[in-house]
């Protein structure tokens, strides 16, 4: 009889919490549910389902990071492989016939925590950060029909769920940090500096922003589709006679493809030693075909993408004062702070994965003049952009997901001391024990529990186990 197998995650998303780091995990538990189906014999008639005996359920949790490009060409890494042994052969699990009966199968995997978050991405040129679970069972059914009796061991793979991993890289908002800006440069290379060194070199310049960008922050003012910061600048001059009319301000988002996996990444993080095309993906692209006939891309390959994300619509070009004269700049340095608003279609969070970086700089250039002398100067600051805290930005009343979130024991050092600190809620059930919710009816059902006991040999090995039926 055909077996139907659904993977049920506790939760789609898997959020993780501060930089990407090798010694620490996160739990993503689910269930996973078992039933027969009733068959048709070779005359199309349908059968009666016959009870099935599962001899093996394997788990697997696969990421995988890919570049490609239409008519150019594929690669691909496996990021990790995590696997389980929900049933093994010396425990076999009976799965009854009735079809509206089913088993569940609870599983644990513990994730690594130093994966970079999903990137998704419609380009016909990109890179693409995807993970997904994936279950392989064996089993037995006796089947009888006019032509045979007979058990027969049979195979069957689950349809593959795809699993977000959401990156949070701290749990504290932004906090506002003051740089010393060392002397202005030209802005051009090209461009020859007129004024005098001691002049440039006389400049002061302090610049307060953020020490991230809140991706989804919304201040007041902004749009939907656009997300803000200030900046504050403080000027000022030892040289009299400098004058500052006027300054602006670039965002800008670079974006490097690589067509070789990044040797700095391989060096940092633990990637299989199992990559394709000698072990293919469990999920195949559809240039995959490409790949296994040597269509790859020329090695060592980069593109550099460079976009400006600040929002077209909103003004990034200030005035210090009205007028011809400009301001002059003293020793007592003046102040000006602006908003700066981020075009959500296009801004992305700094990113690193074996095939793309994704990094930002703010830059700011001054139109300053000397006498008759006339030339802008700027200089840029990293700013990195981040999806921030879960909870506790400004839009209070969007519903707070009691799901997707760590074990509170992985937010704690072993010797006891607190990672991070956040607002974190309590945890809640939707359903009583023994119960999963129905998502097609909207409501809760028993099932049939089946509870692990799991003891870890490591985050990439399989975990050895025993199952007993729960009371």
């Amino acid at each position: 009889m055909p077996l139907n197998i659904e993977i049920v995650p506790s939760d789609h998303v898997l959020h993780m919490f501060g930089p990407q780091e090798t010694d620490c995990a996160y739990s993503l538990s689910g269930q996973v549910l078992l039933s027969v189906l009733p068959s048709r014999s070779a005359f199309h008639k349908e059968m009666k389902p016959q009870p099935a005996l599962l001899t093996s359920l394997v788990l697997t949790f696969e990421g995988a990071s890919e570049h490609f490009a239409k008519g150019q060409g594929y690669t691909a890494t496996r990021l990790c492989s995590v696997s389980q042994s929900l049933v093994v052969r010396t425990t076999p699990v009976a799965i009854p016939s009735t079809p509206d009966h089913k088993i569940a199968i609870i599983f644990d995997l513990a994730i690594p925590g130093w994966l970079p978050a999903s990137l998704h991405s419609k380009h016909a040129t990109t890179a693409t950060t995807r993970y997904t679970l994936h279950a392989k069972a064996i089993y037995q059914s006796e089947e009888s029909s006019a032509l045979w009796l007979g058990s027969k061991t049979k195979y069957r793979d689950a349809k593959p769920v795809e699993v977000t991993v959401r990156r949070h890289r701290t749990t504290s908002a932004p906090k506002r940090c003051t740089y010393a800006v060392p002397s202005p440069r030209t802005i051009s290379p090209t461009q020859t500096s007129v004024l005098p060194k001691e002049v440039k070199a006389a400049i002061q310049a302090r610049a307060t922003i953020p020490n991230y960008v809140d991706a989804a922050q919304r201040q007041s003012g902004s749009t939907d589709d656009e997300s803000s910061f200030d900046l504050r600048l403080d000027l000022g001059c030892s040289v009299p006679g400098v004058t500052v009319h006027k300054f602006g301000v670039r965002f800008i988002q670079s974006t490097t493809y690589g067509t070789t996996p990044d040797a700095d990444f391989k060096r940092v993080f633990p990637l299989p030693a199992q990559q394709p095309p000698t072990v293919p993906l469990l999920t195949s692209h559809e240039l995959d075909s490409l790949y296994m006939a040597g269509v790859t891309f020329p090695s060592n390959a980069l593109r550099v993408d460079k976009d400006d994300v600040l929002h077209p619509d909103r003004p990034s070009v200030f005035n210090m004062q009205e007028g011809e004269e400009g301001h002059a700049l003293d020793s007592e340095p003046s102040s000006i702070t602006v908003p700066l608003y981020l075009d959500s279609a296009l801004v992305k969070p700094s990113y690193v994965s074996p095939y793309v970086h994704i990094v930002h700089r703010l830059f700011v250039d001054l139109d300053i003049r000397y006498r008759d002398q006339h030339e802008r100067v700027g200089f840029f600051l990293p700013l990195p952009v981040y999806d921030g805290p879960l909870f506790g930005r400004a839009d209070d009343s969007a519903p707070r997901p009691n799901d997707g979130l760590p074990a509170y024991v992985q937010l704690y050092h072993s010797n006891g001391e607190a990672k991070y600190v956040a607002d974190l809620p309590a945890y809640s059930k939707e359903c009583g024990p023994g119960e999963i919710r129905d998502e097609s009816e909207g409501g809760c059902h028993p099932v049939e529990f089946r509870r692990k006991h799991v003891r870890r040999t490591g985050l990439g090995g399989s975990s050895s186990s025993s199952s007993s039926r729960s009371s």
